[in-house]
């Protein structure tokens, strides 16, 4: 059987008993292909036992084997049901597109498996339900979910987003940009190739006609919306009565107008009042530089000017004095936050599929976007998720590379020929290695052993001993014998620079702690605190505590089987690295770990963030190695399995 005969018999099967008219509604074809299709299965049904029934007045339904018929249909269906996973996706979505009850023996019947296994599947259901902030009801009738229409869109839309990824195409046809949605397999059942076809048309007219320009995300975001409210126009599932966020008072924006006319031209259907304001918030995310908020809403909390969107800038030059903005984080961070800013003032949240990429790579950038929060909260009214903040955090990478320290070797060059000598061999040694040496500084002799070296590599004209630093002794003119030495030191000093991590420089015995059995979160960071303060490594226990938990509060630095907390450096005496390893699982807030790095580094360090975070990465990456670091027994074993470890392939 084929995928349209397929889905009738499917239909007719859940249904019970139906009618020519609702399985061409349901189907989208004419009562007379229906039929034409039932006189095609009707001989291969019989087959199975099963017969099909069509009388006036009474309806359409099968009997005999039933049970054999959807075993059959299970084993040539091309949908996912048979994944423990594609069950889960079935239900959760069936109930948050629905506000009619579901039975577990219905949904059982629907997905042609025993009920004992769609309980199994609904207890999974149940706990995502939960986490994303929805309550279930079960009564007589069946399963239902307590959620207003703001819940069951942001639910869905959530969802979808994170199943579809970036399943989005472009190209261009007569002159005219054509996108096109692919939803994955996984997806493909929540919505019909008819209504899918509908809502791509009517966007392509809509921006052809309006001339608006939408970014990926946010065409995604309005298809994702017009696929969901086509959905429960159809399933008559909307309850005005339940919204919260949209009021009677909103004001439709022409261009929305012209959305609804064009989707009711080619729906032939009339759109609710509340699907219309639900696109109008669409609509006002992709205008956020055309209009004016006071515009589009007529609410007491929003009636602010629109120059609190024109001084972020001015905002964040106050804000962030003590990283020294540039230019172009100034002002990408600006257009980033005006657009976010409006968009959430709206209630339209956005979803960053690298969210977990950036927190775990981009640990420096991240937390800037987190210090940055509360102060956007407090001033904006809004409220940033990790989604958000991961995009913010992208900006501040960008400023973090364009302004990373100097990488080259430092020199110092000696000679005692005179200063034209001195000049001349700087000069070329900074023509000759100017990607991997800076000329630091040009002394004599004795201004050398009286200064402080500071330098990686003392290069001289005359031999010097007793320095702690390497020398090499070269001619003034810099010959060929001379260059090759350099080389040679140099590839020896970027080795060594290399397999040295700062990591290990704060990283001491007394800071690595080993727990045999687990404890709680307020107990691990008194435990930490402790070890911190007999060190001297920080004076105020309570202060960083107190630190600890608004960090965590804000974002919780929680990933996979690691959590890293760390303070401001202001709370940090002298840098310091803690690593508590328990047996058995801490819970964290909401997560459960082994390993707790605390991150206890201040401003003297900053230029070494960088390849501190990225061993730390490479640990959390390595399962082999946290496990041989879980049957450690001492704290100098913890630092040996992580040198050896190091130098074998970091």
């Amino acid at each position: 059987m084929n995928e349209r005969e397929t889905e009738i018999i499917r239909y007719i099967l859940v249904q019970g008993k139906t009618h020519y008219e609702e399985i061409a509604a349901h189907m989208n074809l004419s009562q007379r292909t229906i039929a034409n299709v039932l006189d095609q299965v009707e001989p291969a049904i019989k087959k199975l036992g099963v017969q099909l029934i069509r009388r006036p007045n009474d309806g359409i339904y099968f009997t005999g084997k039933l049970d054999k018929l959807r075993k059959s249909l299970s084993l040539t269906s091309a949908t996912d049901f048979q994944s423990k996973g594609g069950r889960q996706r079935h239900i959760l979505f069936k109930l948050l597109l629905n506000s009619m009850p579901y039975t577990l023996q219905g949904l059982a019947d629907e997905l042609f498996v025993s009920r004992s296994t769609v309980e199994n599947d609904f207890l999974i259901v149940r706990k995502k339900l939960t986490s994303l902030g929805i309550g279930v009801e079960i009564s007589h009738q069946g399963i239902n979910i307590s959620a207003n229409e703001d819940q069951r869109r942001e639910a869905i839309a959530e969802l979808i987003s994170q199943y579809w990824g970036q399943e989005i195409y472009a190209e261009h046809e007569h002159g005219q940009l054509i996108r096109t949605i692919n939803l994955p397999p996984k997806l493909q059942q929540l919505f019909s190739k008819y209504i899918i076809s509908l809502v791509m048309d009517t966007l392509t007219e809509f921006i052809e006609k309006s001339h608006l320009i939408f970014s990926d995300y946010e065409f995604q975001s309005l298809a994702i919306h017009l696929m969901i409210a086509l959905e429960r126009i159809n399933n008559s599932s909307i309850d005005s009565k339940k919204l919260v966020r949209l009021g009677k008072n909103t004001k439709l924006l022409n261009e929305t107008k012209l959305l609804v006319t064009i989707l009711e031209r080619r729906y032939q259907h009339s759109i609710p009042m509340v699907e219309q304001r639900y696109l109008n918030l669409h609509i006002v995310a992709a205008m956020h530089k055309k209009i004016s908020l006071a515009d589009v809403k007529e609410q007491p909390n929003l009636q602010k000017d629109d120059s609190d969107f024109k001084n972020v800038s001015v905002f964040l030059k106050k804000r962030l004095v003590n990283i020294h903005p540039d230019k172009e984080l100034l002002e990408g961070l600006s257009l980033h936050l005006a657009s976010t800013i409006k968009r959430l003032k709206v209630g339209l949240n956005i979803y960053n599929p690298y969210t977990k990429e950036i927190r775990r790579n981009l640990p420096e950038a991240f937390d800037a976007a987190v210090e940055l929060q509360a102060d956007l909260q407090t001033k904006y009214e809004i409220i940033l998720n990790d989604d958000e903040l991961a995009f913010i955090a992208l900006h501040f990478e960008s400023f973090y590379e364009r302004h990373l320290s100097d990488k080259r070797l430092r020199v110092v060059v000696v000679c005692s020929s005179g200063i034209g000598t001195s000049q001349l061999l700087a000069q070329r040694l900074e023509t000759r290695f100017n990607k991997t040496l800076q000329v630091n500084r040009v002394t004599t002799v004795a201004d050398l052993f009286n200064s402080k070296l500071t330098e990686d590599l003392v290069i001289s004209t005359i031999p010097i001993s007793n320095i702690e630093k390497p020398v090499i002794c070269v001619g003034p003119l810099l010959e060929p014998n001379d260059i090759q030495v350099i080389q040679s030191e140099i590839k020896q000093l970027q080795k060594n620079t290399q397999s040295h991590n700062p990591f290990f420089d704060f990283l001491k015995p007394e800071l690595i702690l080993i727990k045999d059995q687990s404890e709680d979160y307020q107990q691990t960071m008194e435990t930490i605190t402790q070890a911190l303060i007999n060190g001297k490594y920080i004076k105020n226990v309570k202060e960083v505590l107190k630190a600890v938990d608004q960090r965590e509060e804000l974002a919780s630095t929680a990933m996979e089987r690691f959590a890293l907390p760390h303070v401001s450096p202001k709370l940090i005496e002298k840098s310091a690295l803690v690593l508590l390893i328990s047996k058995k699982p801490i819970l964290w807030k909401k997560s459960e770990v082994n390993f707790i790095f605390f991150i206890g580094l201040n401003n003297e360090v900053k230029g070494k963030m960088r390849d501190i975070f990225k061993l730390i990465n490479a640990i959390i990456d390595d399962h082999q190695l946290q496990g041989r670091l879980l049957k450690a027994q001492q704290e100098q074993q913890v630092i040996k399995i992580l040198k050896e470890w190091n130098k074998g392939g970091l």
